[in-house]
């Protein structure tokens, strides 16, 4: 039984940022669901215990919680990072379009707006104009990318992002 969704207009095929990916095979208009991530909760320690091809697809959730991927690939959680992505999250697993998408193209997320921990760090290959060269648990708290995307980040990060904006208001409120 599949845990993750992978929208009927795309499939898992070959990519050219990280070998294999989902790709739009009928357009795809803004806002439409593309794929849902799914999989077993596990804590950080269990996380680490599975193989680096499963700890890779797992989506964190929460500051010590994940979906475990399956152990096979499955197309919904093949969807590769990008910094110029063309989907975004709605919710914490929830993928939407973010703009059209038409057939060809790769489907992609910045995983700084689902990833909090270090546990999926590595030296990007988007080719985006504006790539960072490297995606790590931290890209979240860059304030271009808070900007950039402003209500597209996972609850959890939205609750980290939130605290740290309250807390530089409260330093310049007592400045």
């Amino acid at each position: 039984m599949p845990v993750s969704f992978l929208t009927p207009s795309a499939r898992a095929g070959l990519s050219m940022i990280d070998g294999h990916g989902a790709i739009c095979v009928s357009p795809i208009g803004a806002g439409e669901v593309v794929a849902a991530f799914g999989g077993r909760c596990v804590r950080r320690d269990e996380l680490e215990l599975l193989n680096p091809a499963q700890q890779a697809r797992s989506t964190q959730i929460d500051d010590d919680l994940y979906l475990a991927a399956a152990v096979e690939p499955e197309p919904g959680a093949v969807i590769n990072h990008s910094c110029a992505p063309n989907c975004r999250l709605e919710g914490g697993v929830v993928l939407v379009a973010s703009r059209p998408i038409e057939p060809g193209e790769e489907l992609t997320l910045d995983y700084a707006t689902r990833n909090g921990s270090d546990h999926d760090e590595f030296e990007c290959t988007c080719g985006a104009p504006d790539c960072r060269s490297k995606v790590t648990g931290h890209d979240w708290m860059l304030p271009e990318l808070q900007l950039r995307h402003r209500g597209s980040f996972s609850p959890y990060l939205a609750r980290r992002i939130a605290a740290l904006h309250e807390v530089g208001a409260t330093r310049r409120a007592f400045a």
